[in-house]
């Protein structure tokens, strides 16, 4: 039976790892792109009013607005990406661990009423 569970517990710490390397790559790739466009549009504003640079201020900030509005369209399309190549085998150990789960309810139900008899 401990074997059992330290098998359970290596499926599921591979099914995270998994959700990790779906999910992580696109969060970091969406949010570097916001960083980036948010300074740059923030720089383009001060471009603009501070430094009184109106057509390079403008350019900068609309490039930055550009940036800032692609970044969640680029997570999507990443993460679609990934979750695709990854499915199969999330799918796989996901149903295996659901399985291992109702073999051992099924056997707590059995021991339960051999106890009672």
């Amino acid at each position: 039976m401990p074997q059992k569970e330290e098998e359970k517990d290596g499926k599921l710490n591979q099914l995270k790892k998994l959700d990790k390397a779906v999910k992580v790559p696109a969060k970091v790739v969406a949010s570097i792109m916001g960083i980036i466009g948010f300074c740059c549009f923030g720089f383009g504003m001060a471009m603009s009013l501070e430094w009184q640079i109106l057509l390079w201020g403008a350019v900068l900030g609309i490039f930055g607005l550009v940036l800032m509005a692609l970044a969640y369209p680029v997570f999507n399309k990443i993460f679609e990406k990934r979750k695709k190549k990854y499915s199969e085998q999330i799918l796989t150990l996901s149903q295996s661990l659901l399985k291992s789960q109702e073999d051992n309810v099924s056997l707590d139900i059995k021991q339960v009423t051999k106890d009672e008899e």
